[in-house]
């Protein structure tokens, strides 16, 4: 499943305890966009008792994954652990290059293409879902705003699929994913029309990943293009991440399942809420360039993390943006400190049962306070 369980949520929002918030940043980051890391890893020898600390930990832990700690814009650590694939050794190990499925962190870039559209006047947080999907019933009940903000009222089609869906097509969806296959574009918003409401709209937060999907349909319907392509073309391309793709197990690192099997939500089903790929680098300069106003205006960026628990695309709390994801066989975590421009970025080819990037990055926040506080 994609999403970033609450009380996980509410763990790292503790382990981040005292960090306030400030409204803007005020330096460039052009020199991020175009940085090239060659290398395997990055060690800032400025920060040499730090990085040994968080590496005998991840060590003690037997890490499977890439990490990044990132000052500013300096990477003051990055490193990858243990091995790119377990069942076949010999393809090597895990890099700072190393591509992973992100999940749910897809739901920032999501957002942040709706507030753009939105800037550019083609639509507005009050539009009502009947602007882009006239005939659906509850249209008018919801807006883009609570789309974006997990208060339209929908089951999850992914963690609730036989909610959502009839139980033959929740069934197919079953098969598919266990077979690897892929499933019809628009089987979810075939789906829509006859899925019931589990709740009021705008009666009460609950985390839904149909909402970011039918976000990235009206990203589709208003901009005219594919999602993939208008992702690539505004989030990628503008700030410098090259190895990201939006293309079904396009990563350089494999995991595998508690039942060994090498397994991944079909791409159409995560839409939008699940299916980008990445590496730490990538978010890296994702998180650098969204934070300073480089993707969009920083007023619109204030707006989004302005929120007391979910905001466009972000948890938000004690002066923290991040979010995390979780698929088949992959889990991510990425954060902003804003106040101390601080990213900590975990992507782990195991499965969240097994190694979660959330306790992890807490982990490594814990030991960032102390060495910090030292110095």
């Amino acid at each position: 499943m994609i999403d970033l369980k609450k009380e996980i949520v509410k763990k790292i929002f503790a382990s981040f305890f005292g960090l306030t918030l400030i409204s803007s940043l005020f330096f460039s980051c052009s020199s991020v966009k175009n940085q090239i890391w060659e290398e395997d890893e990055i060690i800032n020898e400025d920060y040499s008792k730090f990085i040994k600390d968080v590496d005998s930990y991840l060590k003690e832990k037997d890490f499977q994954g890439s990490v990044l700690v990132g000052k500013n814009k300096t990477v003051v650590f990055a490193k990858g652990y243990g091995l790119l694939d377990e069942k076949n050794p010999d393809s090597g190990n895990n890099t700072i290059q190393t591509t992973y499925e992100i999940g749910s962190i897809t739901k920032q870039m999501t957002a942040t293409a709706i507030m753009k559209l939105i800037h550019e006047g083609k639509l507005s947080l009050d539009d009502k879902m009947t602007v882009f999907f006239p005939t659906y019933v509850y249209g008018d009940k919801i807006t883009v705003d609570m789309l974006l903000t997990m208060h339209s009222g929908l089951f999850d089609h992914i963690n609730s699929p036989y909610d959502y869906f009839d139980r033959k097509t929740a069934s197919l969806i079953e098969k598919a994913e266990k077979a690897g296959a892929e499933v019809d574009r628009d089987l979810v918003l075939t789906a829509l029309y006859t899925a019931p409401l589990f709740a009021e709209p705008n009666s009460t937060y609950f985390y839904c990943n149909t909402d970011y999907y039918i976000l990235s349909k009206i990203i589709e319907i208003v901009s005219g293009q594919k999602y993939e392509d208008y992702i690539q073309q505004n989030i990628f391309s503008v700030c410098g991440m090259t190895s990201s793709n939006i293309q079904f197990q396009n990563t350089t690192a494999k995991g595998y399942d508690r039942q060994g099997k090498y397994i991944s939500i079909p791409a159409n089903i995560a839409l939008g809420c699940g299916d980008v790929n990445s590496n730490v680098l990538d978010l890296f300069k994702w998180n650098y360039s969204f934070f300073n106003g480089k993707v969009i205006d920083k007023k619109i960026v204030n707006k989004m993390i302005n929120a007391d628990s979910y905001g466009y695309g972000f948890y938000i709390g004690k002066g923290i943006a991040l979010h995390g994801g979780s698929t088949d066989c992959f889990n991510s975590y990425s954060s902003y400190v804003l106040n101390k421009k601080l990213s900590i970025i975990v992507l782990v080819n195991r499965p969240i049962t097994e190694s979660s990037a959330t306790i992890i990055a807490g982990k490594i926040n814990k030991m960032w306070e102390s060495y910090t506080s030292e110095h």
